[in-house]
């Protein structure tokens, strides 16, 4: 299995994959609290100049729980599409390349790359989502106050982090099934995206892994609902596997 994350290792930073997830993380963690301080207040003033600024700052709400939400929610709508887009090529472009037959060759099992792509992909987007929202977290705390318990932030982060290991399988599974990195990309966003929608419009976000962005984003942490979402993901997850696992074995791969 080393080896297999070493391999990932060097794939994902060569190809500048987590120098784009890293500013992209980064950059959405700090933009969230500059633009609720400076750039929203200075729109209002522009389009209401005899608004006295308490009562843009009353309308505005500012705060750093509203600046950790807003994060959140951008970490969802915008993160997702650059996750999505950026990583949609972990399992389509090597099955695609034909690089699979190297590890194969090697006397690697498929269980052993699956869950390499899995670990490394969900454990790299687990951390940075942690800590893009610890920065934001503290950038919102020196530009307002601290409201926020640190450990709600952490579990946030947790079940966030969660949500995107159920991205990253869903990404290895459909690349291995459409083997094309486009169409594996569109076809994860509009699972996530739809997920989020039914989740939402029939309130049954305790049975989705939406479940973990929505109680995630809101701070409300209740015990019950979190432990089905969490058990619905890992069940979904598991059976992604399954099926990547399955479709791979009956591939041709072209060992000469």
């Amino acid at each position: 299995m080393f080896k297999e994350l070493k391999k990932e290792w060097i794939f994902a930073s060569r190809s500048g994959r987590l120098f784009i997830l890293s500013m992209s993380f980064i950059f959405l963690a700090v933009l969230t609290p500059i633009m609720l301080k400076v750039l929203i207040p200075e729109i209002f003033r522009m389009q209401f100049p005899n608004l006295p600024i308490e009562e843009i700052n009353r309308m505005i709400n500012a705060s750093q729980l509203t600046a950790i939400q807003g994060f959140m929610s951008d970490l969802f709508e915008l993160g997702m599409i650059i996750v999505v887009f950026t990583l949609c090529s972990i399992m389509a472009q090597e099955i695609r390349d034909n690089t699979l037959v190297f590890p194969i060759v090697s006397g690697n099992k498929f269980v052993n790359i699956i869950g390499s792509k899995m670990i490394f992909f969900g454990g790299v987007l687990g951390l940075l989502v942690t800590i893009s929202i610890l920065i934001c977290y503290a950038y919102a705390g020196i530009l307002f106050e601290f409201e926020v318990a640190l450990q709600d932030v952490l579990y946030a982060g947790l079940l966030q982090g969660s949500y995107f290991l159920f991205i990253v399988s869903n990404l290895i599974m459909w690349g291995a099934l459409l083997k094309r990195t486009l169409p594996t990309g569109f076809v994860t966003l509009v699972v996530a995206y739809l997920l989020q929608a039914v989740g939402g419009l029939l309130d049954i976000h305790a049975y989705l892994p939406s479940g973990l962005i929505d109680f995630s984003s809101k701070l409300q942490f209740q015990s019950q609902n979190i432990i089905t979402s969490v058990s619905i993901t890992i069940f979904l997850i598991a059976i992604m596997l399954m099926i990547t696992h399955s479709a791979m074995k009956k591939m041709e791969y072209n060992i000469r």
